[in-house]
């Protein structure tokens, strides 16, 4: 079951996937955002693909995990475990973090682009290997985790993928808070304190040690953070106006 310190940040995390769902619909056309078919690839258990079928907006998953596959199916979601039954073309493909698990990202872009419409687009969320984040934190830096991590990405790289595949590159956004502030803030307590703990304790997941241990250690870590924020802010000041924040959100167009 889920920690104190887990739940009292789930509204933060439900306002995150309530973002993702802003974004989406931001760069759907939104004339025919109710019309649009949606496909989110390594969905997880399906939490944005609920939120978008909420809202009356066709989505579906595609998710390798058995784990998560059995947690969808409890809701009822439209997700499936081998891509060939993900069936029809869509307008938006997305890969929210999931494409740095790929081992051959490349193959997988160019098989995905024959699921997407003529004029349809791929929305690419990556850490971003060419961030200020990677200089100053070397192997601490939380978006490193190797081998959970497989491929890391520059936007120079993830361009020159993507025009390689007939894609062309119509924005890249450096400001992403759910990944841009809360990968900083971990990257730091990574140099201070046993790696990616209040990450481990607010997202309830890879948890390595015991859950009194990690509770102890993910206080301090809030407390750190609060103590050190002024110079995470100017931090993050920098990265933002120079393009090397440690997250990007690539756009593309087909054709």
């Amino acid at each position: 079951s889920p920690s104190l310190i887990a739940k009292l940040a789930k509204p933060m995390l439900d306002f995150f996937y309530n973002q993702r769902v802003k974004t989406i619909e931001n760069f759907v056309d939104s004339r025919f955002v109710k019309t649009s078919k949606i496909l989110d690839y390594g969905c997880g258990s399906g939490k944005l693909v609920e939120r978008l079928n909420k809202k009356n907006i066709y989505a579906n998953g595609f998710e390798p995990s058995l784990g998560a596959i059995k947690l969808a199916k409890r809701k009822n979601l439209p997700v499936y475990q081998f891509i060939k039954k993900v069936k029809g073309r869509y307008n938006l493909i997305m890969f929210w973090h999931s494409l740095e698990h790929i081992d051959q990202p490349f193959e997988v872009i160019a098989k995905i682009r024959k699921s997407l419409n003529r004029d349809g687009k791929l929305l690419i969320a990556v850490p971003n290997a060419d961030s200020f984040e990677t200089r100053l934190f070397k192997d601490k830096w939380f978006h490193y985790s190797f081998p959970v991590h497989r491929i890391q990405f520059t936007p120079k790289a993830i361009k020159l993928m993507l025009k390689k595949n007939n894609f062309k590159v119509e924005r890249i956004d450096y400001f992403s808070p759910e990944y841009t502030i809360s990968g900083l803030v971990q990257s730091f307590l990574n140099l201070l304190l046993p790696k990616d703990v209040l990450y481990s304790v607010v997202a309830h997941r890879r948890l390595s040690m015991p859950k009194t241990q990690a509770l102890f250690w993910s206080t301090l870590s809030i407390i750190l953070a609060i103590s050190f924020s002024p110079f995470l802010l100017v931090f993050f000041t920098a990265g933002l106006i120079f393009k090397r924040t440690g997250d990007m959100v690539v756009i593309a167009k087909n054709g």
